[in-house]
């Protein structure tokens, strides 16, 4: 799902490789104990044209894109991360489709917590 409107940027996003992740990567490894994931937690408030970050894939979701100039990258949000929970709802199980629903339909502020590789 596409977090922002701006047809400039949007334009930009319409050619982004459709895979950004090296593996899949199953709830279960992020979660495991001394992992090589660590946790990190945005609070984004959306701007007018949207939060500035697109979510794909499922169980888990991941960010497959962030708008340099949006309110995600400007809190430290990237490319990769996986998406744990969204205003404090576990996602892991969750499709893009129910994660970005949850978002669009939500407070303009989010809570989100991801998890990210180590390396």
């Amino acid at each position: 799902m596409v977090f922002f409107q701006n047809a400039k940027i949007l334009l930009f996003y319409l050619f982004i490789p459709t895979v950004v992740l090296k593996k899949h990567v199953s709830p279960e490894e992020l979660q495991a104990p001394g992992g090589p994931y660590i946790k990190k937690t945005f609070t984004i408030v959306g701007d007018a044209v949207g939060w500035g970050f697109v979510v794909r894939g499922t169980k888990p979701c991941h960010i497959q894109a962030v708008d340099p100039r949006g309110p995600a990258a400007a809190v430290g949000m990237k490319v990769c991360q996986f998406v744990v929970s969204i205003n404090g709802m576990n996602v892991l199980s969750m499709d893009y489709r129910k994660v970005s629903n949850l978002i669009l339909t939500g407070p303009r502020t989010i809570v989100m917590e991801v998890m990210e590789h180590t390396d």
